[in-house]
């Protein structure tokens, strides 16, 4: 701990070391000397993350991140570490705080790496912002230091699950349930696939353009918390169409021909059962949609993908598992790597290699044999 004199108060500062200390004493001696603000020492760190998520998370972030990032604070920070000044946060509070997290304890779950790093990445921007408004003069998280996150293991159909639940999204009651099909074909999150509409479908290029994803999330109010129910606690949710998760994500997807005539023979079929029920398709109906043309709730799909799965003999699997199956077909099948990078999304081909990297074996060696016409 170093000390130091401001308008008649004694003040302080921390640091995990005496060098530490003493590097931070000397910038705030030389910020005083300067006429610098040196920070508010009595606010609290809950004071600061609750301004931060209002000023400057909730105007620029999606409304999907924010929940996130207002549950990391309501849940895991402000319990912890909301009574701390936000001029005493240390690299070695920091660390502890993350260490806790990550191991757990009488009344608090451990943290998956994941999460972790999620926290972080949130934290750092949070604490950087502290530091351009003059609250404090460094980021305490830069010397903090996070277990690595070991690669999960990836589920992918076999080539004869995928056949079968093919199969059987073929032969389902629900005729939204060749969207099963249609995911296991392009690669194409759930979101990005109930969010489809039919003009997004290029009729003369035989390509589906990805320009929205859908999906329920908890309501924000103005101040930046969660919208609670008037009855039985909780908080309310709302179906929200939002642009997809990046400019990445934003792309056009060419079909092959087998998948093309299929969606045409499911378009006439879904305009039939739409004017069955009295509505008339138009181009905002959603390609997948219920009977009545509506978008489909997220949950109310991945009951119909579970009960397709269990008629198809399939064993339980998420579905994001189709998405990792259609990238490892396409690697398979010899895609270049970016343009499967396109396809799926993804902002570069490194991010899909390190995906993926479980089918290229195989596609190295045939690649590595076409080099013999050279010699």
């Amino acid at each position: 701990m170093g000390r130091y004199t401001l308008d008649g108060k004694r003040c302080a500062v921390y640091g995990a070391t005496f060098e530490e200390v003493r590097v931070r004493l000397t910038e705030i001696l030389s910020k005083i000397d300067k006429g610098g603000r040196i920070g508010y020492s009595n606010m609290k760190f809950s004071k600061w993350l609750r301004e931060w998520l209002l000023i400057y998370a909730l105007p620029t972030v999606k409304q999907s991140t924010y929940i996130s990032y207002e549950s990391y604070v309501r849940l895991h920070l402000e319990p912890k570490l909301g009574r701390i000044k936000l001029s005493a946060l240390t690299v070695e509070t920091m660390q502890r705080f993350f260490n806790q997290k990550y191991k757990g304890s009488d009344d608090d779950k451990p943290l998956s790496p994941k999460s972790l790093r999620n926290i972080y990445n949130m934290l750092h921007n949070c604490l950087a912002q502290a530091v351009v408004n003059g609250h404090l003069n460094m980021n305490p998280l830069d010397g903090v230091k996070l277990p690595s996150t070991p690669q999960r293991e990836m589920v992918i159909l076999t080539v004869e699950e995928q056949t079968a639940l093919q199969k059987a999204s073929l032969g389902s009651n629900t005729l939204a349930a060749f969207g099963i099909i249609f995911t296991v074909s392009t690669g194409i999150r759930m979101g990005e696939m109930l969010g489809l509409q039919w003009d997004d479908v290029d009729f003369t290029d035989h390509t589906i353009k990805i320009r929205r994803t859908v999906g329920r999330l908890q309501k924000v109010d103005e101040n930046g918390f969660l919208v609670s129910r008037e009855e039985g606690g909780g908080t309310t949710t709302e179906l929200v169409s939002r642009a997809p998760k990046s400019k990445n994500s934003r792309r056009v997807i060419p079909l092959f021909p087998k998948v093309w005539d299929d969606l045409m023979l499911y378009r006439e079929r879904q305009r039939e059962m739409l004017c069955e029920n009295g509505v008339l398709m138009s181009p905002s109906t959603p390609v997948f949609s219920t009977p009545m043309g509506l978008v489909y709730e997220p949950r109310t799909y991945e009951d119909l993908f579970k009960r397709t799965l269990k008629e198809a003999g399939v064993s339980d699997i998420n579905f994001h598992a189709l998405r990792h199956t259609f990238a490892t077909r396409a690697l398979e099948a010899g895609m270049d790597i970016k343009v499967l990078s396109s396809i799926l999304g993804h902002a570069q081909a490194s991010t899909t290699l390190n995906f993926y990297a479980h089918a290229l074996p195989s596609h190295k060696k045939e690649s590595m044999e076409k080099m013999s016409v050279y010699y």
